[in-house]
């Protein structure tokens, strides 16, 4: 009976995830798993159904490895478009048009949504800095407290609203800012969105 190199059986389960992370689920070919071990062709298959054995992973031949996590992710993640960027600081036209999609994990998501990148440092202080994305529920409707993506007299912009004496008044989270910087009351206000989360741009 030959026997396994646990750190070896490691080091094949480690390179099938990070492989699958950086190729959006996808698994590395039986070729590509004997270049990156080393190993002759009958020595990865011995390995690759060990790694079955443990249920590490799924494994029954030919374009059929996966582990737990990938079947997670092909499961559970849906495809949103990125729709360009969206003011965190003075209002500011923008227009809106899909530059790419992104995969979202569903349960991050409510209703029909889209994606804005952040522009500007207004809305710092809650963690929203420049180049994040924004996972935007689409939404006319919005309760005070909500962090919104609004059309406003000046343009678009990304903001809390406010309502103070009966009219809404956008609030920048960032405790450097003043007067209408702060808080800025529009002639205006069409709202198309609401802030769910926020996705780090992690250059």
């Amino acid at each position: 009976m030959r026997i396994m190199d646990e750190n070896s059986l490691q080091k094949l389960a480690d390179y099938i995830k990070q492989y699958a992370r950086e190729n959006n689920g996808a698994s590395p070919a039986l070729a590509e798993i004997m270049d990156y071990m080393c190993m002759a062709k009958a020595t990865a298959y011995r390995y690759l159904l060990e790694l079955r054995n443990r249920g590490i992973v799924s494994y029954k031949g030919k374009k059929t490895l996966e582990t737990p996590m990938q079947k997670k992710m092909k499961c559970n993640f849906k495809r949103i478009p990125i729709l360009g960027m969206v003011i965190c600081g003075t209002p500011d036209e923008q227009e809106e048009h899909v530059i790419g999609y992104l995969a979202i994990p569903e349960e991050w998501i409510d209703g029909e949504c889209f994606l804005l990148k952040a522009y500007g440092d207004s809305m710092v202080d809650i963690g929203i800095d420049e180049g994040d994305l924004i996972l935007v529920k689409k939404s006319e409707n919005a309760n005070h407290g909500d962090v919104i993506v609004a059309l406003t007299d000046e343009g678009n912009t990304l903001k809390r609203l406010l309502w103070i004496d009966g009219k809404p008044v956008l609030h920048a989270e960032n405790k450097t800012y003043e007067g209408e910087k702060l808080n800025f009351t529009p002639r205006e206000l069409i709202i198309q969105g609401i802030a769910l989360k926020v996705i780090k741009d992690i250059r």
